[in-house]
């Protein structure tokens, strides 16, 4: 039953990912999250991240996939999963960008969505 909802869940978040790049801004970073498909791709499962940090201007560019996180009820769990060696990054439809070096959280942020 577990891996059923999963499964949808990853259905429905690749059936919501933008036809075209988002950017989310947060305090911190300028995130613009490309698909990697052809337009007539619905359901794509694959994207590009552009990430630059707003103070320094440091880019990092990676390719993910559609993703889920743990959040409690009533919260949106779906949005999109990069990594980049150890450190993983979820940028959520919800607004929120998360960093995890191993299991350690570096970063969480809420941000803005502008298309």
């Amino acid at each position: 039953m577990k891996r059923l909802a999963a499964t949808l869940a990853l259905t429905l978040a690749a059936a919501l990912a933008p036809l075209h790049a988002a950017t989310l801004e947060t305090r911190s970073y300028t995130v613009e999250i490309t698909p990697l498909c052809g337009e007539a791709v619905t359901d794509c499962e694959q994207f590009a991240y552009a990430g630059t940090h707003n103070r320094t201007g440091s880019r990092i560019n990676m390719t993910g996939k559609p993703g889920m996180r743990s959040c409690p009820p009533g919260c949106d769990p779906t949005g999109y999963q990069f990594y980049d060696r150890n450190v993983s990054y979820f940028v959520g439809r919800d607004g929120w960008l998360i960093m995890h070096d191993g299991r350690k959280t570096v970063l969480r942020e809420l941000g803005t969505w502008r298309n």
